[in-house]
């Protein structure tokens, strides 16, 4: 499901959707959101009850990918085929005291935002109004002094530097790096002594 609909792309252009213009928008609007969802890392557009397959290491926790933690709720979990009990979900991982062995486990889950905030409708539209207003085969035009500048046509559809910026707070916090020390004397960090006679 599309983070935004041919109606907000209408009420934000200022004017309704031509009905030759509706195919085009529904495109890009799903086009749009696969490359939001593909940048922030996760789905935010809202999916029920789907499976997740994910495969244990014979451990008692069973971590959940990052893609599919936005919202998750977990209605139902499978392996071999069986129901399986026994087990707690943190939103980051399910936790099983009796271990998950080491065949596939399947999630019956439902993920993403049930209502769309509405910073990710507004990249979503100003995305797909950017790339309605394009030529195809057009990457830059300019009126003063015209100024027209010819690309492939799919190098238009990407997110603008403006889009990676507002979807900053959607992302994934990275972690802070790691300072590694080898085992060993220890150096002097003035370099090699000399000794003099």
């Amino acid at each position: 499901m599309p983070l935004a609909t041919a109606e907000d792309v209408a009420a934000r252009l200022g004017r309704p959707v031509l009905v030759d213009e509706q195919p085009r928008i529904s495109a890009f609007l799903e086009d749009v959101t696969g490359f939001i969802e593909d940048y922030c890392g996760r789905d935010m557009a809202r999916r029920t009850d789907q499976p997740i397959t994910l495969y244990p290491e014979g451990d008692c926790v069973l971590f959940v990918p990052p893609r599919f933690r936005m919202l998750l709720t977990v209605a139902g979990v499978l392996q071999n085929g069986q129901g399986v009990t026994g087990w707690t979900f943190n939103g980051r991982q399910l936790t099983r005291e009796d271990g998950w062995g080491e065949s596939a486990v399947t999630l019956t889950a439902s993920w993403g935002y049930e209502v769309v905030p509405a910073s990710l409708k507004a990249v979503a539209c100003s995305e797909v109004i950017r790339w309605l207003a394009l030529s195809p085969g057009v990457g830059k035009e300019r009126v003063g002094e015209v100024e027209i500048e010819f690309s492939a046509p799919s190098s238009a559809q990407t997110l603008s530097q403006a889009a990676r910026t507002s979807l900053a707070p959607y992302r994934p916090s990275r972690l802070g790096s790691l300072t590694l020390r080898r085992e060993g004397p220890r150096l002097d960090p003035r370099g090699p002594v000399v000794l003099h006679d």
